[in-house]
């Protein structure tokens, strides 16, 4: 089932489409990259921009471009890969074969995760390389990044699975995408907290934190940048309001791949009622 649902997905234009706008999206960044002088720019103080910079100010830009492409794979595949098979009549096949229904649900839904992973990891290691070339800087964890990219997208995979079940592709994309842009306000919101204490005691910083929990979509996104960007910059102060201002605990590294785990168990037991 697993390799089967690889194969109704590569004959999808989404990924053709997905694999074209990838590349046009590397050959501008480096582009980019390429034309530009760390010597040109300067701290507020004044102070000319080092190599480490230039690369924590093209990452984290790039890192906010790359989440919304990823994001969007994710979602619009998790959201197919169920109703798509069911409407074909193939998952009353796969069900109907000596196996479990637990086999025949993981299968089929691991496959728009791999495929997201495999594009994640293609996307943001190029990007990474790229910029190392023309900007040479140090990632504080590359071990951090690399694990953190399942545990990022398990998150938005597992809820739009689940919901693809519940309300039907299209309302799960839409619900999915809108909750995900909430969720990513209310973190760099938290994010920006962390260097403004009137903003840490406030309500709303209480309501975003709360939010965060509920709707961790992009707690393993921060925790994948926080392994790629540099050691050492002067800018990791002045881009704290995209969302990149300090380091996050173990426990919010983890915890969007265990709510993952949660709602995947739980779109497991609603498939099991399902009359295929």
């Amino acid at each position: 089932m697993f390799l089967n649902a690889l194969e109704h997905m590569a004959r999808r234009k989404l990924l053709l489409i997905v694999g074209i706008l990838s590349l046009c999206y590397l050959l501008m960044f480096w582009r980019g990259i390429a034309s530009a002088d760390p010597q040109s720019m300067r701290i507020d103080s004044g102070i000319p921009a080092s190599n480490a910079d230039l690369a924590y100010a093209a990452l984290s830009i790039a890192g906010s471009m790359l989440s919304v492409m990823v994001w969007g794979l994710t979602i619009v595949l998790g959201a197919s890969i169920l109703p798509d098979e069911m409407e074909a009549g193939r998952m009353s096949i796969w069900a109907a074969l000596p196996q479990s229904r637990f086999k025949v649900y993981a299968s089929t839904t691991f496959a728009p995760l791999v495929v997201s992973l495999i594009f994640g990891y293609l996307l943001f290691g190029l990007t990474a390389i790229i910029t190392s070339f023309y900007a040479p800087f140090t990632p504080s964890s590359i071990p951090l990044a690399v694990l953190s990219m399942p545990v990022w997208l398990s998150a938005t995979w597992a809820f739009v699975i689940l919901f693809s079940m519940i309300v039907g592709k299209i309302p799960a994309m839409l619900i999915t995408f809108i909750l995900e842009g909430f969720a990513v306000g209310m973190g760099n919101m938290v994010e920006l907290a962390k260097g403004v204490p009137e903003l840490h005691e406030s309500t709303f910083y209480t309501v975003a934190r709360v939010v965060t929990f509920i709707l961790p979509f992009e707690r393993g996104y921060r925790s994948v940048q926080m392994g790629l960007l540099p050691k050492a910059s002067m800018l990791e102060e002045a881009l704290a309001f995209m969302g990149f201002g300090g380091d996050l605990p173990l426990w919010e590294i983890i915890y969007p791949g265990v709510w993952a785990a949660v709602l995947f168990f739980i779109g497991y037991r609603i498939f099991l009622k399902k009359d295929l």
